[in-house]
């Protein structure tokens, strides 16, 4: 992503802690206990193997970016990456690392559905298979982890509403089914803990917009068709919150086919067909904040690499600055997004992506 959409960049600081060498002669059996218990990468001239699941399905363009960043990093840092194919769910993705972990990897990421305790067990054996772990947009047992900030996300999206509505009117969020992606379910929480401490805002009951693996859009298009029957009248509905850039879509189709233009749409994550969609005057679209996931990969991809190391990283919990553009910056963004998109599919087909 370009510079221009991005609002901060954030630099991360590891304290490195030098290994201590051990003096003196070793007898031959307590060579070999001393061998066995060394990090593979004891070896001179070893590689960092770091093993990751992509599980990224057809709507997950933004996990994919991240997902090129991460591995493109390693290769960078003289890394060698493991992958396994997958789906975008918290099974898959589990199943995955299950897989990866019989790859001979010397770090593991983690992410990016599954929280610490449903992970935890597979950490477990990591440690007892000396295979280091860390979290890629979710946190992992006593691991350092990655995260996009989505309180911060939540937030930044909330004032802009709040802002351009005056703190007044009906809105109603939508995003993937609660419980499927815990990001989504903070973001929302959070809009929703801020418009109750405004008297003029009401929300409407959350609207499901089922899961990665079935067609979005045309979910996003039959709730706001249905939604928009129950609230015939012009100005009974001021916004739509959609934290999901295919439920957006499916909402702007609806907007449209129904001709209603008094509704507004607040969108969260970029895509090709959301910024395409965002860009055309008459779309209802009109304010998108976005995870910057290729920063998220790339210190994902340098906290594995240090792990795999031997260096001593801290178990820090790390967030990645919140994007947001207005209508008039879409093109630009678009540009972009394309232009990583091309990089990121190019460079993942090696490697089954």
């Amino acid at each position: 992503m370009s510079e221009e959409i991005k609002t901060e960049d954030t630099k991360t600081r590891f304290s490195r802690r030098q290994l201590l060498a051990t003096g003196g002669t070793l007898a031959t059996a307590g060579l070999l206990v001393s061998k066995l218990a060394r990090p593979a990468l004891a070896d001179a001239g070893k590689k960092v193997r770091v093993g990751l699941g992509l599980n990224y399905g057809p709507f997950n363009q933004p996990w994919r970016r991240g997902c090129y960043t991460l591995l493109k990093k390693v290769v960078d840092m003289g890394g060698e990456p493991v992958t396994v194919r997958g789906t975008p769910s918290k099974q898959s993705e589990q199943d995955s690392a299950r897989s990866l972990l019989d790859r001979n990897i010397d770090v593991l990421v983690l992410g990016i559905y599954s929280l610490e305790s449903e992970t935890a067990f597979i950490v477990d054996e990591a440690k007892k298979r000396g295979i280091k772990t860390v979290g890629f947009a979710v946190p992992v047992k006593d691991s350092p982890f990655v995260t996009e900030d989505t309180y911060g996300t939540g937030a930044v999206l909330a004032y802009h509403v709040q802002n351009v509505t005056q703190r007044q009117g009906t809105f109603v969020q939508t995003a993937e089914s609660k419980g499927f992606y815990t990001p989504f379910d903070q973001e929302a929480d959070q809009f929703a803990l801020m418009a109750s401490y405004e008297p003029r805002m009401k929300l409407l009951p959350f609207m499901s917009g089922s899961v990665s693996t079935q067609d979005q859009i045309s979910k996003g298009r039959e709730n706001v068709l249905s939604l928009l029957q129950a609230n015939p009248t012009p100005g009974s509905l001021t916004g739509i919150i959609s934290w999901w850039w295919p439920l957006t879509i499916g909402a702007a189709q609806a907007l449209k086919q129904m001709n209603r233009s008094d509704v507004r749409i607040f969108n969260h994550y970029f895509s090709n067909q959301l910024l395409e969609e965002m860009q055309k005057p008459d779309s209802p679209v009109e304010f998108s904040t976005d995870v910057p996931w290729h920063l998220m990969g790339e210190q994902v991809a340098d906290i594995a690499m240090k792990l795999g190391r031997g260096e001593d990283v801290p178990k820090f919990h790390n967030r990645v600055p919140v994007t947001q553009i207005t209508k008039d910056q879409a093109s630009q963004a678009l540009a972009d997004v394309k232009k990583m998109d091309e990089e990121a599919i190019a460079f993942l087909k090696q490697y089954g992506g």
